[in-house]
């Protein structure tokens, strides 16, 4: 079973699940406050058309040990999903990201509602606080999610230690991130762990390991998620830096000039100062985090990185560390069906174009 079949179907029911959830949310919220209200009716725009891919990696964590009961899993998977929705936001106004998924992100769409509503105070100011607002009530509203549904409460427990655990880790990610982008010289490794942190627990070792709790399992049983999902992680974020560079603005739903403009220190990137010639590096070093750059200047870039041979790295690193993660998989689970869907998974990982 490819991963499409196994998770396009789960998918659509998470979907239903949301709608459902988050019409009960915007009514109960129009109650308080109009403003709360649109804040939900915004998150649900925000997320929606999402892969569900983290939702489905409950499912997947699931039924390494156990066939899956969809009903007791989508609260679960749907709060999963929502902190994903809520981590978007918040990091879109460290991105000072535009847009996603081809619309305009939170922070710019309460930056619109400002410039058109409003005359006192600063739009942008309105725009990132507003944001970070609804992702505050999103992340929160997923642990009332947890809480809610109808797994014992030693379950739950672990659930949303795990949950804790794996933000928390996102979070020392994202931290490192920031802080690294005002350094002048960037190490490999500073990267990767980066990548380690900010990807791999959040889009792969976590989701897995809260399917795998709700089964039982304990904390030894565990680790086997950590062993694929670190370097299937990685490799995903390597895969994200070369399409933010080099893929399709209509397939990403964004600018493909975001990375630039923010001076992401990526693994592109520094391959490229360390291989380019002087004069290539200086020119890559002038374009990186230019605000306002060109289309022309947007290929010149492309051409520096695949002069110099960073994309070809990259690109091998990635598929390196896909195959060190898919020497993993038989340790996860016996069932060959869900063996051939983390294999189908991973191989998508560094072929996929959005």
């Amino acid at each position: 079973m490819n991963y499409q079949e196994y998770f396009l179907p789960y998918a659509n029911q998470i979907n239903q699940y949301l709608d459902r959830f988050f019409l009960s949310k915007s009514k109960e919220a129009k109650s308080i406050i109009p403003l709360a209200s649109d804040a939900w009716d915004k998150i649900n725009d925000f997320i929606a058309g999402g892969k569900r891919i983290r939702g489905g990696l409950v499912k997947l964590g699931w039924e390494c040990f156990k066939e899956a009961n969809n009903q007791l899993l989508l609260p679960i998977s749907a709060a999963i999903e929502l902190t994903h929705g809520a981590a978007l936001i918040h990091d879109d106004v460290i991105d000072q990201s535009s847009s996603r998924h081809g619309k305009p992100t939170i922070h710019e769409q309460y930056k619109t509602h400002h410039q058109k509503n409003y005359k006192k105070g600063e739009s942008i100011h309105y725009g990132r606080c507003m944001a970070i607002t609804s992702g505050i009530i999103g992340y929160y509203e997923a642990i009332c999610l947890i809480n809610k549904s109808m797994f014992s409460d030693e379950i739950k427990i672990k659930i949303l230690n795990q949950l804790a655990s794996f933000m928390v880790n996102t979070g020392y990610g994202e931290a490192l991130d920031v802080d690294l982008s005002y350094h002048s010289q960037i190490k490999e490794n500073e990267i990767l762990k980066i990548y380690h942190y900010k990807t791999a627990y959040y889009t792969l070792i976590g989701p897995l390991k809260i399917g795998a709790i709700l089964t039982g399992m304990e904390e030894k049983e565990l680790k086997k998620f950590d062993d694929f999902g670190a370097p299937t992680g990685i490799a995903f974020q390597i895969q994200d830096d070369i399409l933010g560079i080099f893929g399709s603005e209509k397939e990403l739903g964004k600018p493909i000039s975001d990375d630039i403009k923010e001076g992401k220190n990526t693994l592109l990137y520094t391959q490229a100062l360390k291989r380019a010639t002087h004069k290539q590096a200086k020119e890559l070093e002038d374009l990186w985090g230019k605000k306002n750059i060109t289309l022309k200047q947007v290929e010149k870039v492309r051409q520096i990185i695949t002069d110099s041979g960073s994309l070809e790295f990259c690109q091998k690193k990635a598929q390196s560390l896909i195959k060190r993660g898919k020497k993993e998989i038989e340790k996860l689970t016996s069932k060959k069906e869900i063996q051939e869907v983390f294999s189908n998974l991973a191989d998508y990982i560094i072929t996929r174009k959005f």
